[in-house]
């Protein structure tokens, strides 16, 4: 068939004949082992529609070659059946099956999009998302909690419990497991003081003693932490513009760490997000009453309690802030909860009832 010939979108395959022909986007790839092991990936076309599509063991090495991740490629013949699991990558009924008879072939098509469907948290705290469906979420990390071994099926597992906070102040839980959590412990230690941004694609919404959490979907799931992509290098922005207004901060040391890492994101080690809100409240005190400086001149690091949400117009926001103070020696012993990127330390626990994938 011509290489020019028309293609169908993947919203419109559906099982009644193997003839279609699709031109897509390999997204993610991952091995499984359920009953046989099998290829399962994930691929989009140019609209941003995508599929979850499989292949036995005898066709991996052609499909992982013929469909290397990031290239557009056209795949016809193909069968179409009605896709099953608890949760799948993506919301189409359908699911795409490649066989031996099915054709791969090159495309000249230049598209570098990576056709992020970012969820809303707002939808997902009020459970308006369905969670049988996996989804794509980023937040900047906090809270970050100890590094634990649980014991899961008579195996030791990593996990690691945080929360992600989005630019409107939406906060959620997040728990990763296995690579994911090495990944993050490796990444704090190489970035040990600075904001991490964390995107997770395919994710699982789940439940935890009542309580919505993210999640991995298995090897389903992609961690990226500080990506580059635009989406990411967009949220960054809407951060600092949501969290540091200018006319409350442009004087202040907060401010000014956080505009310079804006310019160089990677190499400037600034506070918190939860740190800056507490400077741009006590920006706000001293603005309204007499100016009394809590703020070491010079320094752009600051200490305060958790701030999950932060509503300027509220009434007891600035009561509810937790004084900071500077890191002198006589202030050792009081602790930092504050900061994603403190180096963690890894405990071993044997509970009850551990939380499995």
């Amino acid at each position: 068939m011509s290489s020019n010939a028309s293609c169908n979108l993947l919203k419109d395959v559906k099982p009644f004949k193997t003839g279609w022909r699709v031109r897509v986007k390999m997204l993610h790839s991952w091995k499984q082992n359920f009953g046989g092991e099998t290829l399962e990936c994930i691929l989009a076309d140019e609209t941003g529609g995508k599929i979850h599509a499989s292949c036995k063991r005898s066709q991996m090495f052609r499909v992982q070659r013929g469909l290397p991740i990031g290239e557009w490629r056209f795949v016809e013949n193909f069968t179409v059946s009605q896709a099953g699991g608890q949760y799948r990558p993506t919301n189409l009924q359908y699911k795409m099956t490649i066989s031996g008879e099915t054709v791969i072939s090159k495309s000249d098509l230049q598209n570098n999009n990576h056709f992020l469907d970012l969820a809303s948290y707002e939808d997902i705290i009020e459970g308006k998302l369905n969670p049988y469906f996996l989804i794509d979420v980023i937040g900047e990390i906090f809270d970050m909690r100890t590094i634990q071994t649980v014991k899961v099926k008579n195996e030791d597992r990593k996990r690691v419990v945080f929360r992600l906070r989005d630019t409107n102040g939406n906060d959620m839980e997040c728990c990763l497991w296995g690579r994911f959590t090495e990944l993050i412990e490796s990444h704090l230690q190489e970035n040990e003081g600075k904001l991490i941004i964390c995107l997770i694609r395919f994710a699982k919404i789940s439940y935890y003693k009542g309580n919505i959490q993210i999640t991995n979907a298995f090897d389903a799931s992609l961690v990226t932490l500080n990506p580059e992509m635009q989406e990411a290098v967009d949220f960054k922005e809407r951060l600092l513009q949501a969290l540091l207004p200018l006319a409350i901060v442009e004087n202040k040391p907060a401010y000014k760490a956080v505009k310079q890492q804006a310019e160089d994101w990677d190499d400037v080690q600034v506070c918190s997000i939860s740190e800056i809100l507490v400077a741009v409240e006590i920006h706000k005190i001293e603005s309204q009453t007499a100016p009394v400086s809590l703020i070491e001149s010079g320094s752009s690091i600051f200490s305060a309690g958790e701030v999950s949400k932060f509503d300027p117009n509220s009434q007891n926001s600035a009561e509810d802030v937790t004084t900071p103070f500077s890191k002198r020696k006589d202030n050792d012993d009081l602790p930092d909860v504050t900061s994603a990127s403190k180096k963690l330390c890894t405990d071993t626990i044997k509970p009850e009832k551990t939380k499995t994938e």
